[in-house]
């Protein structure tokens, strides 16, 4: 028990100092009740208060790049209501080709339709350059970022079914096969056959060596014959091909032509003759004149075979008389190198060497020499990469060491073709193929209408029936089994170059800052359908200076369709970026909802928590003042005793 004293009254200065407690209490539980905030000041919670704030920063954002998704929708929705009416053009011109397309058709009328294509090209071009969104070109190459490289492309638009095809090879179509010749990236290389076949006509499978390494389409000398393959099976090690003699198991098939022109060859396409007979030649064929020339070394393809010792070429430099020709590069070597570069000079003489990434094959045969005779073992020991070289030298990456499995004799082979690749497919075009009577026999007849000059060539050279051929564009053709019935039959291969990657520094693409941190973009690859990109630009139905007046209007078909094809392409991607871009503002939006839940749980207050506490504290408060009332009385007791 405390004793009573007047100085100080030490039971008011305790309910005091509980009362201002109690009162500063329901101050703070007053202010999160009106503000329904649990933290207000960093004082509140400081630890709490940094991680809301970081939480409602990553809210805002959200909300921001949400709203950046929703108008780049809407710039992709812009871009696609323009290549819809793009599109729609393209079918336009397409129909009018179509009309064109007909022999009927005058020449006055193909004038008045040609009035309208060009029209038609001009607001193709229109709307490239003035689509737009928010000043923002969408359409002219503007934001086209990086343009992936587009491989060379053929199409057989039309092929005529062949009412005279029987059984024999050629599909009952005119057409059995085009394609883009790759012989001139690969060497042919020798092989030995894996048991006895006897001499056929027709096609037979036989067990080879090396089958991985063999192209279909080429041809071989073999025991004084040829033997021609018409396609490989790797996996089963087995070629089926044409055997025009008996051959005993392990005989070896040389694929080397080493001979010479009989007469001089001028710039353009030429019938040349050998002085050799018996040669391995096919359409498709890379061979090499004037091996050791500086200047006029030069690599060329065979187009056509004419005779077992006759091709047709384009050349582009002149040739004397008694010119070598070879059909591939090769050197001697030592085994036992790798891995790594190696740098080789063939003869040390000027050559077209390897073209840079194509595979260089090291051959071993048992006989010591090259070509190995027949009884040799001779087999591909080694595959290497070309990685660099010029006319005097070649470098080959061979990524392990080169074996020695025979002790006997190595050469290296590699393509042709690094000064001058021939015939690679290099302009936009089509190629009409017609079964004609020459009178003295039934051929198929190719024409090659150039889309940039408007202007049609027509071969000399006529195609027998079932005959391989590659006269125009890089294309390699198989004749089917045409007959008489089938004259006046045609077909028609669209083809379109190739062009390489572009990365356009100055046209970005545009940058959609989709998501709350730094870098968080998606990309808006916009290409320029100009009438110039999508390869319209010279579209025509008009009568070329020469030849069929209908070719004009037949590759505009095809070129119309490569365009709708381009176009159709574009739109699917801006779909399918449309659909991303809707799922990234959903999760953006989801994000934001969510984190702002988690914010809320740190920050907001609980208002049934809060009301029971103020009303709790409110008590204590009112009880104190009541008990300091008291507390202030005390010293009145102590006056009493003063009385």
């Amino acid at each position: 028990m405390s004793d009573f004293g007047i100085v100080n009254n030490l039971d008011a200065n305790a309910v005091s100092l509980n009362l201002d407690r109690s009162r500063a209490r329901l101050s703070k539980e007053a202010r999160a009740l009106s503000s329904g905030l649990r933290i207000e000041s960093a004082a509140d919670d400081p630890s709490g208060l940094a991680i809301s704030e970081e939480l409602q920063t990553r809210v805002d954002a959200f909300t921001a790049s949400s709203q950046n998704v929703t108008t780049a929708q809407n710039a992709a929705a812009v871009a696609d209501g323009a290549l819809a009416t793009v599109t729609n053009i393209l079918l336009r011109i397409r129909a009018i080709a179509v009309n064109a397309a007909s022999s009927i058709s005058s020449n006055q009328d193909r004038a008045d339709l040609q009035a309208e294509i060009s029209s038609l090209v001009h607001e193709i071009d229109r709307i490239s350059e003035n689509t737009n969104f928010n000043g923002q070109h969408l359409l002219d190459g503007s934001h086209s970022g990086f343009v992936a490289a587009q491989p060379a492309a053929m199409d057989i638009t039309a092929n005529s079914v062949l009412p005279s095809a029987s059984s024999a090879s050629g599909a009952g179509l005119l057409l059995e096969s085009a394609t883009f010749t790759t012989q001139a990236l690969q060497p042919t290389i020798y092989f030995r056959v894996l048991q006895n076949v006897t001499a056929s006509a027709s096609p037979q499978t036989v067990k080879v060596s090396d089958a991985q390494y063999i192209q279909a389409g080429s041809v071989f000398s073999l025991d004084g014959a040829t033997v021609t393959v018409q396609s490989v099976d790797a996996a089963n090690g087995t070629i089926n091909a044409v055997f025009t003699t008996n051959v005993a198991s392990g005989d070896v098939a040389s694929p080397t032509l080493s001979s010479t022109i009989t007469g001089a060859i001028a710039p353009g396409t030429q019938l040349v003759t050998l002085s050799s007979s018996a040669q391995p030649l096919y359409a498709g064929e890379t061979l090499q004149v004037d091996y050791g020339s500086f200047s006029t070394n030069e690599v060329v393809v065979v187009q056509k075979v004419a005779s077992p010792t006759s091709f047709i070429a384009t050349f582009t430099k002149p040739h004397a008389a008694n010119a070598a020709v070879f059909n591939e590069n090769g050197t001697y070597i030592s085994p036992g190198f790798g891995p790594g570069n190696f740098t080789f000079s063939f003869g040390g003489a000027p050559t077209d060497g390897a073209p840079i990434g194509s595979t260089a094959y090291v051959i071993e045969t048992t006989n010591g020499s090259f070509p190995p005779p027949n009884g040799s073992t001779t087999q591909v020991v080694a595959t290497g990469t070309v990685v660099g070289g010029s006319v005097s030298s070649t470098t080959i990456d061979f990524p392990t060491k080169i074996p020695n499995y025979f002790g006997g004799a190595f050469q290296v082979l590699t393509a042709l073709g690094y000064g001058t690749t021939p015939l690679i497919n290099s302009v936009d075009g089509t190629i009409k193929l017609q079964v004609v009577n020459t009178g003295a026999s039934i051929a198929v007849q190719e024409t090659f209408y150039d889309t940039a000059t408007q202007t049609a060539v027509t071969s000399p050279y006529l195609l027998a029936p079932n005959e391989h051929a590659l006269l125009f564009d890089g294309v390699y053709t198989t004749i089917g089994n045409v007959g008489a019935n089938d004259v006046g039959a045609t077909a028609y291969i669209k083809v379109h170059q190739a062009t390489a990657a572009i990365t356009a520094a100055d046209q970005p693409a545009l940058a959609v800052h989709s998501g709350s941190e730094e870098g968080d973009a998606i990309a808006l690859d916009l290409p320029s359908v100009s009438s110039a990109s999508l390869r319209v630009s010279n579209c025509t139905v008009l009568a070329p200076p020469s030849g069929d007046p209908t070719l004009a209007a037949q590759d505009t078909i095809g070129q119309v369709d490569f365009a709708l094809a381009s176009v159709l392409g574009t739109r699917a991607q801006l779909g399918a970026l449309i659909v991303r871009l809707s799922e990234d503002a959903a999760g953006d939006d989801r994000a934001a909802v969510n984190l702002q839940g988690a914010e809320s749980t740190i920050r907001d207050a609980n208002i049934g928590a809060e009301s029971t506490a103020y009303a709790l504290t409110e008590t204590d408060v009112q009880v104190g003042l009541q008990v300091l009332s008291q507390a202030n009385s005390l010293p009145e007791q102590v006056l009493k005793l003063f009385r």
